[in-house]
C-alpha cells in the first residue's frame, strides 16, 4: 500500500526493535519511509500485527505457528477506538526510523536474539550451547559479546537491558 494513495489517512508503522534486526528489514523501512509511510520504533511490547483500515476495522494477526496463523477481524467501534488509542499512546512515545538507526541502540542478529532467549530461559551454558548446535565456548563467548553490545557488567544486566530495547520477543 503506498501512502500517497490514502490522502488523509497516513499509513503509520509502529514496530518492536527486533523488526530491525536484519539489514533487509532496515532496508524495506527505508523504502516504505521513501514512499511516505510514516516508521517509528517503539521499546514497549508490541502485538505481532496490528491493521486499522480507515477507523471503520481491524485485524490483529498472531505470530505464525506450526498451526498456523491466527487472526481476528472486527468492525466493533468500540475496539477499534480502544486499540487505536494505544496504538497512539504508544506512537507518541516511539522514535522515528532515521533517529532510531542513528542512536545507540544495538542491533542483535538471528543467533544473538536465540542466545538472548536462551539466557533469559535459565538454563546452564552447556545446556543451552547444546540447544543451540555450539559449544560451551563459543555459547559463553557470544553472551560475553552481548553483553558488552548491551553494555552489561552481568548476564542479569544484559537481561534487563535486553527487556528495555525490545529485543526479547
Amino acid at each position: 500500500m503506498r501512502a500517497t494513495e490514502s490522502p488523509g489517512f497516513p499509513v503509520r508503522k509502529l514496530l518492536s526493535p527486533v523488526a530491525l534486526a536484519e539489514e533487509e528489514a532496515r532496508a524495506h523501512l527505508r523504502l516504505v519511509q521513501r514512499e511516505g509511510a510514516l516508521v517509528r520504533i517503539s521499546s514497549s511490547p508490541l502485538p505481532h500485527e496490528t491493521i486499522l483500515i480507515d477507523r471503520r476495522a481491524m485485524i490483529l494477526a498472531g505470530r505464525d505457528t506450526p498451526t498456523g496463523r491466527e487472526c481476528t477481524v472486527t468492525t466493533s467501534q468500540i475496539l477499534i477506538d480502544g486499540v487505536r488509542s494505544l496504538f497512539r499512546a504508544i506512537w507518541d512515545k516511539s522514535a522515528d526510523l532515521d533517529t532510531y538507526l542513528h542512536s545507540d541502540v544495538p542491533h542483535v542478529d538471528t543467533e544473538g536474539r536465540r542466545i538472548l532467549k536462551a539466557l533469559a530461559s535459565g538454563l546452564t551454558d552447556e545446556t543451552a550451547a547444546k540447544r543451540l548446535g555450539v559449544s560451551p565456548r563459543t555459547y559463553r563467548r557470544r553472551v560475553a559479546e552481548l553483553m558488552i553490545r548491551l553494555e552489561a557488567d552481568s548476564r542479569f544486566q544484559a537481561g534487563v537491558r535486553t527487556g528495555e530495547l525490545g529485543l526479547s520477543r
